[in-house]
């Protein structure tokens, strides 16, 4: 059963019950209060009358003796003082009736006052009756109040009720209806959003409205939406990563190949000189060297991923001066200058990677042809350490700079080649900062030079 049904019919059995409740305590009970009051109006009429017509007829039968004749006379009297109708019998014989012959009223016994209702041609009386006892003479008194009017009132209060009662029902039944809508329409679309997320439409947004729970769902619901969409895009990018990934990987590892295979076929089929063997020995080894250096950079990144960080606090002068002695030997062979001006201060990183990645930058500079390298280190405001590594290399155009951190991307393809390089470096260094918490940002003119910006979060010793 769906909700819009369930809350249409809990909210009309709430209205209906409740209206049946009131109109039992109110109207109901109020009416029968009325009817049993106005009952006891004509008994005590009837008793008033009783008490009088007793009165007089004791005073008239002190001077004679009772008889049908004197019986009349004092009911007449006792009529006239307020009792329209009467039926008085004595002994059994009728002596005075002033009732409405179509209304019964034999049923009077010893047992005092009595009275029944009759409902004779559209009219409704209250029919009250006793027995009376005097010098062995019985008299059954009897009486009639026209109480039509009364029960008319009564019937109309009660066709009043109802009408109100439909009302109030059909009121309640379009209030009902539209209330339930209201509550459930949030839902549905919901549901209908749903059911586009399910079909590939991941930015599908529902229209929020209220500031209810319901609109905090809504909320919830898109933000649940938004995030699914990013997911998405980023399990696609992820994919389409992983191909150009592997794209590139068959592509980096068939030209070597080739390269060895043609040349260790050309010195196995050919008879070759000293010279000539020497030139395909070193093809040979130049792409296995190449080979080599893909397969350690991927080791790495793989690793990397594996292994997580071992993080310590070290200063940032003593680890800039075992980089330079580390890639002195390049520097010297380049005969290019490198010069350090670093603010010391404590950073929070695993020693070794970052090493790798201040090498692997000042690597790609002089691989790029720079002859002077400067590196510059300082805080950036209280959160943050930057190492920003300048070179004078051939620099690197808008359209490629966008692309250098991606794996397997080569700038100057047959340069990097012949430097054994793979275009994994950059992907390297760029995950390793991020697995700091830092980014890597590359500023590049094409002819003019390259800056590299390793930024980090600085961890600050008492």
């Amino acid at each position: 059963m769906k909700i819009f049904v369930k809350l249409y019919i809990g909210m009309m059995a709430v209205i209906i019950v409740s209206l049946l409740i009131t109109g039992y305590l109110t109207i109901g009970s109020f009416l029968n209060h009325t009817k049993e009051r106005e009952i006891k109006n004509c008994l005590d009429r009837y008793s008033i009358f009783m008490c009088v017509f007793k009165n007089k007829l004791e005073t008239a039968t002190k001077e004679q003796i009772a008889d049908p004749v004197l019986v009349k006379k004092v009911a007449d009297e006792t009529v006239i003082d307020g009792r329209p109708m009467v039926a008085i019998e004595m002994n059994g014989k009728e002596v005075y009736n002033s009732i409405n012959p179509d209304i019964e009223y034999d049923n009077a016994s010893g047992k005092g006052t009595g009275y029944e209702i009759c409902k004779i041609d559209g009219s409704t009386y209250v029919v009250c009756y006793s027995i009376y006892k005097k010098d062995n003479v019985v008299y059954k008194c009897t009486s009639a109040d026209d109480v039509t009017e009364f029960i008319n009132d009564v019937n109309a209060q009660r066709r009043w009720y109802v009408v109100i009662f439909l009302c109030v029902l059909l009121g309640g039944t379009i209030f009902a209806v539209l209330f339930s809508n209201h509550l459930t329409k949030p839902i549905r679309h919901m549901s209908e959003a749903s059911k586009e997320i399910a079909d590939g439409n991941y930015g599908f947004k529902i229209d929020v409205t209220s500031n209810d729970e319901l609109g905090e769902l809504a909320h919830t619901f898109n933000y649940m939406s938004e995030m699914i969409r990013e997911k998405i895009d980023a399990l696609e990018l992820s994919v389409k990563q992983k191909e150009d990934f592997i794209a590139a990987f068959a592509h980096e590892t068939k030209s070597p190949m080739t390269s060895v295979i043609g040349y260790a076929d050309y010195i196995y089929q050919m008879r070759l000189d000293d010279e000539e063997r020497k030139e395909a020995a070193s093809a040979i080894m130049n792409e296995g060297m190449r080979l080599l250096a893909l397969s350690e950079k991927l080791m790495d990144i793989v690793s990397l991923k594996q292994s997580g960080l071992k993080k310590e606090e070290i200063q940032t002068n003593e680890m800039i001066e075992d980089v330079r002695l580390s890639i002195n030997p390049k520097i010297e062979k380049r005969e290019a200058v490198i010069d350090c001006n670093v603010e010391d201060e404590y950073i929070f990183v695993d020693y070794d990677l970052f090493k790798t990645v201040v090498i692997n930058v000042i690597d790609n500079a002089l691989k790029a042809g720079a002859k002077q390298i400067k590196i510059k280190g300082n805080k950036a405001g209280s959160s943050a350490y930057v190492l920003a590594i300048e070179d004078n290399g051939i620099g690197i155009s808008e359209n490629e700079l966008s692309r250098v951190k991606e794996a397997f991307y080569m700038v100057d393809k047959s340069r990097s080649r012949k430097e054994h390089g793979a275009g994994l470096g950059l992907a390297l260094c760029n995950r390793i900062m991020n697995f700091h918490g830092g980014n890597l940002d590359i500023k590049s003119k094409l002819g003019i030079g390259t800056t590299v910006i390793l930024k980090l979060p600085l961890r600050v010793t008492a």
